[in-house]
C-alpha cells in the first residue's frame, strides 16, 4: 500500500509550478478542475478531457471547469484512454473498445475493437495513445515482480485504429504506463522490479527502436535481476537513455510545447521503500533530442499519475489516491 505525501494547499502548488517553470508569482494559477474517483489516464479531446479510472468507469470533464459526467462504465478496469478523429479509445484489461464522441463528450456507438489481449496480472493497468503513424499504441505489462513473460506479455503492440494488424513494437518491457513522441520518436516509462533493496534496480525512460528487446526480465536499467544473473537474454538489450531514482513509479509522461518540448513525468510514489520517494511531476530536460536531467517540477499533488497539455498549454495532472484532476495555468 503506498504512502501519500501530506496534501498542500493552493498558495503551495502555485509556488512550485512558479518556480518550476522559472516563472514569478501569480503567472501561474493553480485550480482543482474535477473531482474524479482513482482518477487516472487523461486525453484532451478539444475542450473535453476524458479521464480513464482504476474503476468501472470513464469521465468527461469540460476543460472550462464543472462537474466530472460519466459517460461510459462496465469495463474490468478503465484506465487508458485515447482520442482521434473523432473516437475515443478505452483500453481495459484484455479489450479496446472504440466510442464516437459527441457535442460536449458524450458518447456513442460502442465497439470492441480487440478482446484479445492477454492476461497481465497485477501490471493490468493499460495505457493506450494515437502514435504520428495514427496507430494505436498499448502497453501490455508483465504478470509478475520478475518472471519469464508469455506471448504478448511484457510488451508494446500497436495496431490500427479498428484493431487490425497488431504488431509487437516492444519487448521486455516490464510494466510501462506512459508513453508520448517527441521529434518522431516514442519516449517509454517502464517501472523498475520490487524487493531487491532501496536503490535498485531503477525506474526507466526508453527511446522506441521498433521491435527492440529491453531487458525484462533479465535486468532493469543495466542491473541483472535477481534469479536471472547467469542467465543469458534472448536478444541484446537497449538500455535506457534516461534512469529514475528507484521505485519511484514512473508512469505518465508528456512532452510540452509550454515548455519547450521538455517532457514531464509523473512519478506516483514507491510502496516497499525504507524512505518514500516519488509522488512528484519532474521535468525532463532534453538537449540533443536526449533526456539530460530530471528535476521536481510539482509536489504535493498527491500521487500523479498522468500529465497532459490542454489547448492553451496549461498543465493538466491526474491523482488517483485523491481522486483529482489539477490543472495548472499560466
Amino acid at each position: 500500500m503506498g504512502l501519500s505525501r501530506p496534501k498542500a494547499g493552493l498558495v503551495a502548488l502555485v509556488s512550485a509550478v512558479a518556480l518550476a517553470c522559472g516563472l514569478p508569482l501569480g503567472k501561474a494559477r493553480a485550480e482543482l478542475l474535477a473531482r474524479v474517483p482513482t482518477a487516472r489516464e487523461m486525453a484532451v479531446c478539444g475542450d473535453v478531457l476524458f479521464v480513464g479510472t482504476k474503476g468501472s468507469s470513464v469521465y468527461a470533464v469540460s476543460l472550462s471547469g464543472g462537474r466530472a459526467r460519466r459517460v461510459a462504465s462496465g469495463f474490468s478496469n478503465a484506465n487508458g484512454v485515447a482520442c482521434s478523429r473523432g473516437r475515443l479509445f478505452v483500453a481495459s484489461g484484455n479489450s479496446i473498445t472504440a466510442f464516437e464522441i459527441g457535442r460536449g463528450g458524450t458518447l456513442s456507438g460502442r465497439r470492441v475493437i480487440r478482446r484479445d489481449l492477454p492476461d497481465s496480472g497485477a501490471h493490468g493497468y493499460r495505457y493506450v495513445a494515437v502514435g504520428p503513424d495514427s496507430h494505436l499504441y498499448v502497453s501490455l505489462g508483465s504478470p509478475c515482480n520478475i518472471c519469464i513473460p508469455r506471448g504478448l506479455q511484457g510488451t508494446i503492440v500497436s495496431m490500427n485504429q479498428d484493431g487490425s494488424d497488431l504488431r509487437r513494437v516492444a519487448w521486455g518491457v516490464r510494466n510501462s504506463v506512459g508513453f508520448d513522441w517527441r521529434g518522431g520518436t516514442m519516449f517509454f516509462t517502464d517501472n523498475g522490479a520490487d524487493r531487491m533493496g532501496d536503490d535498485i534496480p531503477p525506474d526507466e525512460l526508453n527511446a522506441l527502436r521498433p521491435g527492440g528487446f529491453y531487458g525484462f526480465p533479465y535486468f532493469g536499467g543495466e542491473v541483472p535481476l535477481t534469479g536471472f544473473e547467469d542467465a543469458t537474454p534472448p536478444a541484446r538489450q537497449i538500455p535506457p537513455v534516461f534512469n529514475f531514482q528507484a521505485h519511484v513509479a514512473a508512469l505518465g509522461i508528456h512532452f510540452f510545447r509550454s515548455l519547450g518540448g521538455d517532457a514531464l513525468v509523473a512519478q506516483h510514489g514507491s510502496w516497499n521503500r525504507s524512505v518514500p520517494v516519488g509522488y512528484q511531476v519532474v521535468r525532463v530536460r532534453f538537449r540533443g533530442g536526449r533526456p539530460v536531467s530530471a528535476t521536481a517540477f510539482l509536489r504535493n499533488v498527491g500521487r500523479p499519475v498522468d500529465v497532459k497539455e490542454a489547448p492553451d498549454g496549461s498543465i493538466l495532472v491526474s491523482d488517483d489516491a485523491g481522486g483529482a484532476i489539477h490543472i495548472f495555468r499560466r
